[in-house]
């Protein structure tokens, strides 16, 4: 296993150097490489902002597989599509370049005395954390970043992981909210808020109720009231998004690693038969959503033809640079507006009574409904007269007294494109083919899943051989996590 707190200077150090000079110059920053290599709070940040957008990245390339959201070439992460013996190697990033240096920078802070500084350093160790539980369940976190007094850390259950969790983003909110302490205070180096800490208290409460909606399993109407308790303090029309922006020499990751390979002929993944066929009109007659052509780019065929999970070909659609998400500049999204007003639709729905065989709702989760819809069309760009015309659609425009879970759910799914809060989603309603049309086991699924979907990641084979508490944790990637029991 590698030691989770390594040379955390050490660690930080090569962060810096090796993207310093390119990535965050156009902030401001400008490191020295003869200058001391203690790191500083404002060397610090924007590392780890830009890390924690890679491990979005980094997870969500393969758990939208399991969403099905995207499908595998077979020159690519074919095993993972077809679920088998899935150990994703996102683990290390997610500690090492994620919640080490938010450990690190949360203590230097502390040190400093520097209140603003330790509040995004929790928001964002929250946002890392919360990835990692979320993939693999059990992981370690209580005693780990203590090495050498620490080498082997034991693993945290999850069941107590989201309560510290809901602390740091208390303390954070706390700190957030008051008056700037210490002598330094974040600006230009904060690449997400630009150092606007009222954005990132919005961050925080958006953090608690996703965290909230994450254990509807253990109770429905609790979890979906005080998600909406949460929401209050939360985004407001014109907030900004919580995301890291890319321009032309720093690249997005989506557009980097997959559609710019697309054109040398590079194939890894695609938009998946189930999600296409949801926004073509196949899965819903009579609406075509016109978020699709943003989506994916579709080659000869008249129609838009996805890839079916598993097989590694049938496309005619991929995610190249002419989509939204493919574009270089195109933003990863930790949290969004578009988001949120669905996740509070779903809340509103479920603490009115709803169920997932059950239609009806209050007015304030329709209009909630209907504006995440008329978000995520406004991010990704899609004209004025195609947002009435589908959201005016009758498919679309159902009256709160015909709201299900099913179109809410189908909207967060889109909204949540390429995102790893979108296999949350499907695993909290057991891949429920009646809220997600088309969901199906894939072709050539791993005959030792027994026929059943995937529910974590195994830990990677070094973590299993190097830590003798992982192999005490590990679970089947069938198992399901404590909020998906």
């Amino acid at each position: 296993m590698r030691k989770y707190s390594f040379s955390l200077i050490a660690l930080t150090v090569l962060l810096v150097a090796g993207t310093g000079c390119k990535k965050y110059v156009e902030n401001g920053i400008n490191v020295n490489p003869n200058a001391s290599s203690q790191p500083t709070l404002k060397t610090l940040l924007p590392a780890i902002e830009d890390a924690t957008a890679t491990n979005h990245y980094n997870v969500a390339y393969t758990t939208s597989l399991f969403a099905q959201q995207i499908a595998a070439y077979t020159s690519a992460a074919i095993n993972d599509d077809r679920q088998q013996n899935v150990r994703m190697t996102a683990f290390y990033n997610l500690y090492q370049n994620g919640m080490t240096n938010a450990k690190l920078l949360i203590d230097l802070a502390n040190t400093q005395g520097s209140n603003y500084y330790a509040a995004i350093g929790k928001i964002l160790l929250v946002f890392n954390l919360s990835l990692a539980t979320d993939v693999y369940g059990e992981v370690p976190f209580s005693q780990a970043f203590q090495a050498p007094s620490i080498i082997y850390p034991a693993y945290d259950k999850q069941e107590d992981l989201y309560p510290m969790m809901h602390t740091f983003l208390d303390e954070a909110i706390a700190q957030a909210s008051a008056p700037a302490t210490g002598t330094v205070v974040p600006a230009g180096d904060d690449m997400i808020f630009g150092g606007v800490m009222a954005s990132w208290v919005e961050t925080a409460w958006f953090l608690k109720a996703r965290l909230y909606m994450h254990t509807t399993k253990k109770g429905a109407v609790t979890a979906a009231d005080n998600a909406l308790a949460a929401l209050v303090n939360a985004y407001k029309p014109g907030s900004k998004d919580c995301q890291l922006v890319y321009n032309t020499r720093n690249l997005n990751p989506w557009n980097s690693n997959i559609a710019k390979k697309f054109r040398t002929g590079n194939l890894f993944i695609a938009p998946s038969k189930r999600l296409t066929d949801v926004l073509n009109g196949t899965a819903y007659p009579g609406l075509v959503d016109p978020r699709i052509s943003k989506m994916m780019d579709k080659k000869t065929n008249a129609n838009y033809v996805g890839m079916p999970n598993g097989t590694g070909t049938g496309n005619n659609v991929d995610l190249t640079e002419d989509t939204y998400y493919g574009k270089d500049v195109t933003p990863i999204f930790f949290a969004t507006y578009s988001e949120q007003k669905l996740m509070e639709a779903e809340a509103r729905f479920l603490s009115n009574g709803g169920t997932v065989l059950t239609a009806g709702s209050t007015q304030e989760a329709y209009d909630a409904y209907l504006a995440g819809i008329a978000a995520h069309m406004t991010k990704t760009g899609v004209d004025g007269a195609s947002q009435t015309a589908y959201l005016t659609n009758p498919l679309v425009a159902v009256t709160p007294a015909a709201l299900t879970l099913e179109l809410i759910m189908k909207e967060k799914q889109t909204a949540l494109y390429l995102h790893p809060e979108a296999w949350v989603d499907v695993r909290r309603y057991d891949y429920n083919p009646a809220i997600y049309r088309g969901m199906a086991l894939p072709a050539m699924h791993w005959t030792e899943m027994g026929g059943q979907f995937i529910r974590r990641s195994g830990l990677p084979a070094d973590e299993l051989s190097r830590n003798p508490n992982a192999a005490l944790t590990a679970k089947p990637t069938f198992e399901k996590v404590w909020w998906d029991q």
